[in-house]
């Protein structure tokens, strides 16, 4: 993982993570992952 100078986590790595987390995360959880996944996708 890379960070940004501005103190954020790349964009690749981000929408990495949330990957690798919505395959082991609960239903629950899950649907908070997908609705912050496609957030980030909005803001390149």
């Amino acid at each position: 993982m890379k960070w940004e100078n501005n103190g954020e986590l790349a964009q690749r790595d981000l929408s990495e993570l949330l990957s690798r987390l919505r395959d082991v995360e609960s239903t629950h959880h899950v649907d908070e992952l997908s609705r912050l996944s496609a957030k980030c996708d909005e803001n390149p």
